[in-house]
């Protein structure tokens, strides 16, 4: 007999031995587990243990290693329970989830937008998915990615996955810098919903990041357009005098200070744009109509920056 099928059945009889007294008192509840494109074994056997599906981190590996598995998991979602064994496990993820599909949620999307995206993917209740992450406050926490999930899934769950996602991506050190500024972290999520909104360039989101702070500063309205679309629940590109007088708490041409929540889910970048704002004293800022836009630190540098747009406008 060969080292390497004696140390499979070694694995073999361990995997069966080892948790037979453990699956009399496991759950039967379906934990979900999300293997991302290029993750490696050892990040789907760190969320393995963590969810309590395998016991042994290294014994997992090994397995992966002995049946040549390493390169050859596959991105999905995958449904299981404490009672799958570790053999049964690395089948089903070396063969696929068999039922998985993809949606992507770009940066700068709300929770309506959201779930109007996933719903052409899946079969879910757009008004469900809705109530559930509003009754949470989880505008500006479910997170933009491209996600691979189950065909079963319900609203409740993939609200978990992307509020998952969020904290994930959202470490540690961009916590420690919030305080260090003095910023409460639910304010940064906010100002990154305005800076994502604001900002097409991703070079120009500091830079935006620092005209709001400013302003801050200096006891001046934000004055952004995206946060008085969001309150009127409508997409245009130029607003009217009417529609900065629209009577809302997210107004603020109105109001001082941030609106109450996010208006979107910001990626990472506009988060970090909102922790680490750009050196500059500029004050406001106008789009030139192509994606960038011009800055002043004053009105006067604002008023010829208008004429400058407008001139060209006219000239096409």
């Amino acid at each position: 007999m060969s080292e390497k099928v004696t140390a499979v059945l070694l694995i073999a009889l361990i995997c069966f031995l080892i948790p037979v007294r453990m699956r009399f008192f496991s759950s039967s509840d379906k934990i979900l587990i999300s293997v991302r494109s290029g993750d490696s074994a050892s990040a789907v056997a760190i969320r393995l243990k963590e969810n309590k599906l395998i016991y042994s981190k290294k014994l997992f590996l090994c397995l992966v290693k002995l049946t040549k598995a390493q390169n050859k998991l596959k991105a999905g979602v995958y449904s299981f329970s404490e009672k799958d064994g570790m053999f049964k496990i690395l089948r089903n993820l070396r063969d696929g989830s068999g039922n998985f599909l993809r949606f992507i949620v770009p940066e700068g999307n709300n929770i309506a937008q959201t779930a109007e995206i996933i719903s052409s993917t899946l079969n879910i209740d757009k008004k469900k998915f809705v109530k559930i992450a509003a009754e949470r406050n989880l505008e500006g926490y479910l997170m933009p990615e491209t996600y691979f999930v189950n065909l079963e899934m319900n609203e409740k769950q993939l609200i978990e996955m992307m509020y998952g996602e969020f904290n994930k991506k959202v470490t540690s050190d961009m916590y420690k810098r919030a305080e260090k500024i003095n910023i409460p972290f639910k304010d940064i999520v906010i100002m990154a919903s305005i800076i994502e909104r604001e900002a097409v360039k991703p070079e120009e989101k500091s830079v935006i990041a620092a005209v709001f702070y400013n302003r801050f500063r200096k006891k001046m309205k934000l004055q952004s357009c995206a946060t008085v679309l969001y309150a009127m629940g409508v997409n245009k590109v130029k607003l009217t005098l009417e529609d900065i007088k629209f009577d809302s708490p997210y107004n603020t041409y109105k109001h001082l200070g941030l609106p109450p929540a996010p208006i979107c889910s910001p990626g990472i970048e506009s988060i970090k744009a909102a922790l680490y704002p750009a050196d500059t004293k500029n004050l406001f800022f106008v789009s030139d109509g192509n994606g960038r836009h011009l800055f002043a630190e004053n009105f006067n540098g604002h008023k010829k920056n208008r004429q400058t747009v407008e001139k060209k406008q006219r000239a096409v």
